[in-house]
């Protein structure tokens, strides 16, 4: 009996996840009006869509009449660098 070949799935890498979420405006380019850190809620990181447990530090950019976006520490520091690079290639 003859294997057939596994299909392989390459996850897409947290940049271009933050870079597509951005094009789709799930992420917003602009800069937020406030930004709050704290403990971990426990809720789904907007950017890679995994908890944010209370071990781990939540960062919440707050825009006005925008649903909550929560980011891991990580998430975060990509988002920005990717925001800033669009905005400086403007």
């Amino acid at each position: 009996m003859a294997l057939l070949p596994r299909k392989i799935v390459v996850p897409d890498t947290l940049a271009r996840i933050i870079r597509s979420k951005l094009e789709d405006g799930t992420l917003p380019c602009e800069e937020p009006n406030r930004l709050r850190a704290g403990i971990g809620s426990g809720e789904p990181c907007t950017a890679c869509e995994r908890p944010i447990p209370p071990s781990q530090t939540e960062y919440e950019p707050q825009y006005n009449n925008r649903a909550t976006i929560r980011l891991h520490l990580g998430c975060h520091g990509l988002w920005e660098a990717e925001r800033r690079r669009r905005r400086d290639d403007e």
